[in-house]
């Protein structure tokens, strides 16, 4: 007896999804429906004359047949819309995990309101989500390749210089100029990509104190050019977030003003809380940035002019990982002309903390 019990636990254990849902499909149905036929026979039916038990009995019989027939067929409506689903589902993740980055879940089954839409809502969003990164690792890996060519030529060419003798100081000079600006280069790069992959821990952080330690630093580097830096920040403001992540977000911001700040300029940096969000803004007084640029230059490698980011010293990845950091935060980066010349960059982080990083 355990033997047959045994081989049918296998045989059941090795049925299709699809075929144990069905045969569960007609016992619940059959059965819930039996129920109720059975107390409307024992309600009356089996209160009548004995001479009609026979033909009751057949009744019973019949209705059992009827209800378990009527079960079979709903039970197959129901796998079938299931399998149709779920094998629409498969397909698009098939052509997902294939490369094709534009596979969406259909407007008929995202645009229900149970939790099917909410499931296919969810799949198009994590799928945009995984096109953006793709376009982003896209343009990285183009704009490293475009990066590191000409650093590579000319220390190449000083290499065969060196070879040569009474080497003029000016390609030692070139030499050591180019060697640190890959070491930046890749640094920065490095940099952005731990950014991206986002595996940091989260708590919470003075946001005031970490601006406040940022713009003394800034404010002694840019001492040299007679630069100052104006705060406006409150005694303390806490929010959750990962310090080291934001630190590297503020320095860049504040950097890149000071970059493009005049001798003896001003930055103006001003931090607040409102409507649940925290509000930096760091404004400068420099050449600013045309309007159709503003939201291309939080982009890696993207340089309003290629001369002029060169000039300053930049690798042009400083804005990119400010952004990248603000976004594994849950918040938004954008920057904007001021009226009379220069540019504000602002960014909003969440107090609280985000439902995503639960």
């Amino acid at each position: 007896m355990n033997i047959r019990r045994g081989r049918l636990a296998d045989f059941w254990t090795s049925q299709p999804l699809f075929r144990k849902i069905y045969v569960y499909g007609i016992l619940f149905i059959g059965s819930f429906a039996m129920l109720g036929e059975f107390g409307e026979y024992l309600a009356g039916d089996m209160l009548q004359s004995d001479g009609q038990d026979f033909s009751s009995t057949q009744e019973v019989i019949l209705w059992v047949v009827f209800t378990f027939i009527v079960a079979a067929l709903e039970a197959y409506v129901l796998i079938s819309f299931l399998k149709r689903v779920i094998g629409h589902f498969t397909s698009v993740i098939h052509r997902l995990a294939a490369g094709d980055q534009s596979a969406r879940i259909g407007p008929e089954m995202a645009s229900r309101n149970d939790e099917l839409g909410l499931l296919a809502r969810a799949f198009n969003t994590m799928a945009e989500q995984r096109a953006q990164e793709s376009a982003r690792e896209k343009e990285l890996l183009a704009a490293v390749s475009h990066e590191l060519r000409s650093p590579l030529t000319r220390l190449s060419v000083s290499v065969e210089l060196l070879r040569r003798e009474n080497v003029p100081s000016e390609f030692l000079d070139r030499l050591s100029l180019e060697t640190e600006r890959m070491e930046a280069l890749i640094g920065s790069i490095l940099e952005y990509s731990r950014m991206e992959a986002g595996v940091q821990s989260f708590g919470k952080l003075d946001m005031a104190a970490l601006v406040r330690d940022v713009a003394d630093d800034v404010r002694f580097e840019g001492s040299v050019r007679g630069c100052e830096v104006e705060e406006h920040l409150p005694e303390s403001l806490h929010l959750y977030g990962n310090g080291e992540m934001l630190r590297h977000a503020v320095e860049n911001v504040l950097r890149n003003a000071l970059r493009y700040t005049p001798d003896d300029g001003r930055i103006v940096v001003s931090l607040r809380a409102e409507h649940g969000v925290c509000r930096l803004c760091v404004a400068d007084r420099g050449p600013g940035v045309p309007e159709s640029a503003l939201d291309q230059i939080f982009r890696p490698f993207f340089r309003v002019d290629a001369s002029r980011q060169r000039a300053s010293g930049g690798a042009g990845m400083g804005l990119s990982i400010s952004e990248s950091a603000v976004r594994a935060h849950h918040g938004r980066i954008w920057a904007e002309n001021r009226s009379g010349g220069g540019l504000t960059v602002t960014m909003e982080l969440p107090l609280e903390r985000p439902q995503e990083t639960v």
